[in-house]
């Protein structure tokens, strides 16, 4: 059974670049020992206290505490001035991604793409990441409308099957 043709078209604008970095970036690190940093510096603000407490030592809460600011709230901040700087520098810049998918090949911008040849594709609430060769694109929401958007998940659910992670929180 032969699947439609979909095209899809959307501009590659900062919001965009910003959205995927950010997908790819958490994506990743789900799946890293690097999440438990975090739980790391959380404990250690937990003993800096008690020391603080216990025996005055200030050092332990002040250092710990510093980890803990850069660690949930700059590190995001800092990256995002590091993405942007990057996207200024991009080929791609405010350019148009064309993709077509047809039964043989997914194409971007006339690079065609085998289907076997996707390791897999996350679902997200903001877009779609496709992991293919070692690379990725993502495909933001707003290049759909609500018919394509379905269309495209019904090719890609049945053209990957188990390839398809479905990660949008409702």
């Amino acid at each position: 059974m032969s699947i439609s043709k979909l095209n899809i078209s959307y501009k590659w604008d900062k919001k965009t670049y910003i959205q995927g970095s950010k997908s790819l970036y958490y994506d990743l690190l789900r799946n890293s020992p690097k999440r438990f940093i975090g739980w790391f510096f959380i404990g250690l603000s937990q003993f800096g206290l008690v020391a603080f407490y216990k025996k005055g030592a200030f050092g332990l809460l002040l250092i710990s505490t510093i980890f803990l600011i850069y660690w949930y709230i700059l590190r995001w901040q800092i990256r995002k001035l590091l993405l942007i700087n990057a996207f200024n520098k991009s080929p791609l810049k405010d350019k148009t991604i064309q993709i077509e998918l047809d039964d043989k090949v997914i194409t971007i911008n006339q690079n065609p793409i085998k289907w076997s040849d996707i390791q897999r594709v996350l679902l997200e609430n903001v877009g779609f990441l496709l992991y293919y060769n070692d690379e990725f694109i993502f495909i933001p929401k707003s290049a759909f409308d609500e018919d394509s958007e379905k269309e495209f998940l019904k090719i890609i659910k049945k053209k990957l099957k188990e390839k398809v992670i479905d990660d949008r929180r409702k």
